[in-house]
């Protein structure tokens, strides 16, 4: 590649730069940024260790928002798209770190050794309405899918989607690019059209309990299956993808 110049002067290439507060690289993989991101939690978490055993269990979830969900979702439509759960398993360590930390929770015994084993943190999730990184994502992604709809987002995001002007569909670009098949061009329609047909969601399109329906039902699917085990069915957006043959 030839050198780039900018008033006379070479610009450097770097494999990656930090630019408002998101590490960009120049595959668009997101991974400094995830583990940066990561990184950040785990010492905030490490601050909490100690201010947890004075907190009272009423703010343990506020503590949490503020310390912990708040980094998280700061750009979460960019770099969530990372297209695969392995890819934000650092995160979700990390909130799952977090929960067990704010909420006190226990280590468990593992029967017939001396062993100790990590509390379960899925049910703290789901009784306190907290969402994993994953389904964060998909909230977050419709959000804004439907602030463009309603003409409410930023000229920015409102110029990335397109609306069927026979129906509420989103539509969804052409590119074959596969590395982008998970970027918020791509993410937002077809996460869109999947929730627009969802009974409970579909007649609140354009109205403000849209947001809160959404969330209602994501929660939901977290909830499915074992009370304590994590499984495919509860991270939304993987599951959309199944269903859609993606």
């Amino acid at each position: 590649m030839p050198p780039v110049r900018l008033a006379g002067e070479i610009i450097k290439c770097v494999s990656h730069i930090k630019f408002l507060g998101v590490i960009i690289t120049d595959t668009l993989s997101w991974d400094h940024h995830i583990k940066k991101l990561a990184s950040n939690l785990n010492r905030n978490i490490g601050s909490l260790r100690h201010l947890c055993p004075r907190i009272p269990p009423c703010l343990r979830k506020t503590i949490y928002c503020g310390f912990i969900q708040s980094h998280i979702l700061f750009a979460i439509t960019v770099w969530g798209s990372s297209g695969s759960q392995a890819k934000l398993l650092p995160v979700f360590r990390a909130q799952k770190k977090a929960i067990r930390v704010i909420f006190r929770l226990p280590r468990l015994c593992i029967p017939g050794t001396s062993g100790w084993a990590p509390a379960h943190t899925k049910s703290i999730f789901n009784t306190s309405g907290l969402l994993s990184v994953h389904n964060l994502y998909s909230l977050m992604v419709i959000r804004e899918a439907h602030s463009c709809f309603t003409s409410e987002s930023s000229l920015g995001s409102a110029q990335l989607l397109q609306f069927s002007d026979r129906s509420n569909r989103a539509i969804i670009p052409s590119g074959r690019i596969r590395s982008l098949g998970d970027n918020f061009v791509f993410a937002a329609p077809r996460l869109w059209n999947f929730f627009v047909k969802v009974e409970g969601i579909k007649d609140h399109i354009g109205k403000y309990p849209f947001y809160a329906a959404v969330r209602c039902w994501l929660l939901q699917r977290q909830m499915e299956g074992d009370p304590n085990e994590w499984s495919f069915e509860n991270f939304t957006e993987k599951m959309i993808n199944r269903i859609a043959g993606k």
